[in-house]
């Protein structure tokens, strides 16, 4: 499949259709990933019902785990049991969230973690499995209804990519978050992202200099 869009470093690539159909053509070291939530939000090529996500899920986690040996899966609390066992659970504390939940304000977001650490398979030392950290530079709300923080999503990149010749894949790649954040740590990254117009939005930040961030992962 031609690429949509491959960054002047010939390192970052986005394609622009379904992971479901471009998922088996793709191999990388880690993926990075945060897929629909299935909270109401309609979306240009997919309704993000519980329903659909549920049947999204089923297609999509077997070619996911296929295509690279680690998978950190940012799956949303009410979510959790939807996916496949994980072999652990990493999470980003937040005591200052203010996000309802049926238990009061939900302050931690829960990563599924498949495949074994590639710290401690590379022999680099253990690392923690949750970290605080309060978000301080979101997307800007117009780009994409539910963005990430790239503060918070570099300790994800960084957690699941102990390399720095780590290829990353996100195959719901929204407006372009980890691929911004491997760009920025000096990783290669592939992104799929099924509606046009956020390509369009990833292209742009890509194309935007190289912004340092640190390597430490705390």
């Amino acid at each position: 499949m031609k690429p949509y869009f491959v960054d002047s470093t010939g390192t970052i690539t986005i394609y622009h259709g379904d992971c479901r159909e471009i998922l088996p053509t793709l191999k990388a070291d880690v993926v990075v990933t945060d897929p629909p939530f299935g909270v109401g939000v309609h979306y240009k090529s997919f309704d993000d019902s519980q329903e659909n996500v549920r049947a999204l899920i089923g297609d999509a986690m077997p070619l996911i785990l296929a295509s690279a040996p680690v998978s950190l899966i940012a799956c949303g609390i009410r979510n959790m049991f939807m996916y496949p066992q994980p072999d652990w659970i990493l999470c980003h504390f937040n005591a200052g969230a203010d996000h309802a939940s049926p238990w009061g304000f939900s302050c931690w977001m829960p990563v599924l973690a498949y495949g074994k650490c590639p710290y401690l398979k590379n022999r680099l030392g253990g690392r923690p499995d949750a970290f605080s950290l309060r978000p301080a530079t979101y997307a800007p709300p117009s780009e994409h209804p539910c963005p990430k923080a790239p503060d918070v999503w570099q300790r994800f990149v960084l957690r699941g990519s102990a390399l720095a010749t780590d290829t990353i894949l996100d195959p719901f790649m929204g407006s372009g978050t980890t691929l911004r954040v491997a760009k920025d740590l000096g990783r290669r990254a592939v992104g799929i992202e099924i509606e046009e117009r956020y390509c369009e939005i990833a292209a742009k930040r890509l194309a935007q200099e190289v912004l340092p961030f640190g390597e430490e992962v705390a």
